[in-house]
C-alpha cells in the first residue's frame, strides 16, 4: 500500500509538471536514488524513488562525508564478487511511447566504508559494455550519461562489474529521461551515443530544477573553464530562442566566452580509451547585443585536432548552432580551436559545446551466474507493470 501511494504521488507531481509547462518533458523522466530506505523529494519537487524493487543484490550505504544534493548521501554497494550485480527495469515503467532515452547513472563514492579508497569498475548496459567508473575521493559526484534506444525491448538491465580485487562497485543514482525526436536531429535514432562533454563556456552549472526550469530534458550543463585569454561576456538580450536545435536552456545562451586578442579559444577534453571513434560534435554560437561598429563581423573557423571542420557567421539576436558528425578521433586528448577566420573583423566567441561519441554496446560474455543475476523474476516484472498501468489508467 505505502508503495502505491508514493507512486500516486509522482503521478500528481508529474501533473503539475506537465501543466507548468507543456513544452517540457522533464516530468516523464523515472529517477532511482539507489541505496535509499524511503523516496525522497528535494528541493525542486524532483520525487527519486527508491531502488528495492529493481534488483536482487547489493546492501544500502550512507556516505560518511556530507554531499550536497541529498539523492547522493546514499548508495547501494556490491560486495559480493559475481561477474554482475544488475538492476532490471520493465520499460513499460517509463509510460512514454518513446524508443529513445537519456540514461543517466550517478556516482559519489563519500568515503561511506571509512577507507578513502574509492574503485574503478564497469557499468554494463542491456549486456554490453556501457563505460568504465573511475570514482574519486572528491565530493562532487560522476556521471555516466548515455543516449539508448531501446528498441522495443521490455526489460533494461544496468549491471555493475568488479574489475580489480578487492574494489567494490556502487552506484548513487539512476535517471531515465525520454529524449523528443526534435532534439538532436542528426543522432541515428537506433545508435547509442555516449555523453562526453556537455559544457556551458560563458557561465555556471545548469541543470533540471523544478516546475519552472530553464532546462526541460534533464540534462547537466557543466560549468566551463575560461582559457586566459578570453572575458566571458552577456549575449542574446532581449531575443526570441525558440526553435534553437536542441533546444539549450536560456541560460547557458545568455552568457559566452570570448578572445580578448586576435588569438583563437583552444578547448580540450579528454576521451576515456584511445582507439579510434566516431564523435558527435554541437557547438552554440551566440552574439553581443550590439557589436562595436555597424559593419563589424565575427565569422568563425572550427577546427578539431588540428583539422579546418566548417565556418560560421554569428548573427545578433540569434544562436547558430553547427553540428559536426561523424568525426573520427583518437583519445586520449581532442584538441578543439575556435579561430577568427581571415575575413572577420572581430575575435572568436562561442557559448557553449557538447560531444557524444558513438557507442555499439558490444555483448560481454557472461557465464551462468552473471544471467540469473541480471534478471528479476517474471512476477515481480509483471507487479511492477500492473502499478505502472494502474497510474495510467487514473490518468
Amino acid at each position: 500500500m505505502e508503495k502505491i501511494l508514493w507512486i500516486l504521488l509522482v503521478f500528481m507531481i508529474i501533473q503539475l509538471q506537465n501543466a507548468a509547462s507543456q513544452d517540457s518533458l522533464a516530468y516523464a523522466g523515472w529517477r532511482i536514488d539507489c541505496g535509499g530506505d524511503v523516496p525522497l523529494v528535494d528541493p525542486n519537487m524532483t520525487v527519486w524513488d527508491i531502488d528495492e524493487d529493481f534488483t536482487q543484490s547489493g546492501i544500502n550505504k550512507r556516505t560518511l562525508d556530507q554531499q550536497p544534493l541529498d539523492e547522493m548521501n546514499t548508495l547501494r554497494v556490491f560486495p559480493d564478487r559475481t561477474d554482475q550485480n544488475c538492476y532490471a527495469f520493465p520499460t513499460t515503467m517509463f509510460l512514454q511511447k518513446t524508443l529513445r532515452y537519456v540514461i543517466r547513472a550517478g556516482f559519489s563514492y563519500g568515503n561511506y566504508d571509512g577507507l578513502s579508497n574509492p574503485p574503478t569498475f564497469d557499468l554494463h548496459l542491456n549486456g554490453g559494455k556501457w563505460s568504465t567508473v573511475n570514482t574519486t575521493p572528491k565530493s562532487g559526484p560522476i556521471y555516466h550519461e548515455i543516449v539508448y534506444s531501446t528498441q522495443e525491448s521490455a526489460i533494461l538491465t544496468v549491471c555493475l562489474v568488479q574489475t580489480r580485487d578487492g574494489e567494490v562497485p556502487f552506484i548513487s543514482t539512476l535517471e531515465f529521461t525520454p529524449l523528443p525526436d526534435v532534439l538532436y536531429p542528426h543522432l541515428n535514432p537506433n545508435v547509442s551515443f555516449t555523453l562526453v562533454s556537455r559544457t556551458n563556456l560563458g557561465g555556471g552549472e545548469i541543470r533540471y530544477a523544478g516546475l519552472f526550469t530553464d532546462e526541460f530534458y534533464n540534462r547537466i550543463w557543466t560549468r566551463g573553464v575560461t582559457p586566459l585569454n578570453c572575458i566571458q561576456v552577456t549575449t542574446l538580450q532581449d531575443s526570441n530562442v525558440l526553435g534553437v536545435e536542441n533546444d539549450p536552456p536560456v541560460p547557458v545562451l545568455e552568457e559566452s566566452i570570448v578572445s580578448n586578442t586576435s588569438d583563437p579559444i583552444n578547448l580540450t577534453f579528454e576521451l576515456p580509451t584511445t582507439t579510434p571513434q566516431s564523435a558527435h560534435f554541437v557547438f552554440y554560437f551566440t552574439e553581443l547585443a550590439n557589436r562595436p561598429m555597424l559593419n563589424d563581423t565575427r565569422i568563425i573557423d572550427i577546427n578539431i585536432n588540428g583539422q579546418m571542420m566548417q565556418t560560421v557567421e554569428t548573427e545578433v539576436n540569434k544562436c547558430k548552432v553547427v553540428t559536426l558528425y561523424p568525426v573520427v578521433v583518437s583519445g586520449p586528448t581532442i584538441n578543439i580551436t575556435v579561430a577568427a577566420n581571415k575575413s572577420s573583423t572581430l575575435p572568436p566567441i562561442i557559448a557553449a559545446m557538447e560531444v557524444f561519441t558513438k557507442n555499439d554496446l558490444e555483448p560481454i560474455q557472461k557465464n551462468t551466474n552473471a544471467n540469473a543475476q541480471e534478471h528479476l523474476s517474471v512476477s515481480h516484472f509483471v507487479l511492477i507493470s500492473v502499478l505502472c498501468l494502474l497510474v495510467s489508467f487514473i490518468a
